[in-house]
């Protein structure tokens, strides 16, 4: 399916702010293994789903403080670009890497 003008303007939106939020979580969150996000435009920006996955449970269990940290940072970030969150607890999750 083609992307729309606006979906592309707003796809590159959010791929800078997932860029230095993976880039600071990397520095940041010991065991971190990778992150990756899933969004479907169509229901934007509540569908957006950001995973951080951790290497080990106790990596996680340890890093699991600083959840609510970058579910801000996140926030935040998208706001800059104009994205609105409603809850950011749901747009931001820490995993276990299978």
């Amino acid at each position: 399916m083609k992307m729309s003008k606006i979906t592309l303007k707003l796809n590159e939106r959010l791929l800078k702010v997932i860029n230095v939020i993976s880039d600071q979580a990397q520095n940041e969150l010991e065991g971190l293994v990778k992150t990756t996000h899933t969004v479907q435009f169509e229901l934007f920006p509540g569908s957006l789903l950001v995973n951080c996955f951790f290497e080990t449970q106790a990596q996680l269990d340890n890093s699991q403080a600083l959840e609510k940290v970058f579910q801000r940072k996140l926030q935040k970030l998208l706001l800059k670009q104009g994205i609105l969150l409603k809850e950011s607890s749901r747009n931001l999750k820490f995993c276990l890497a299978q």
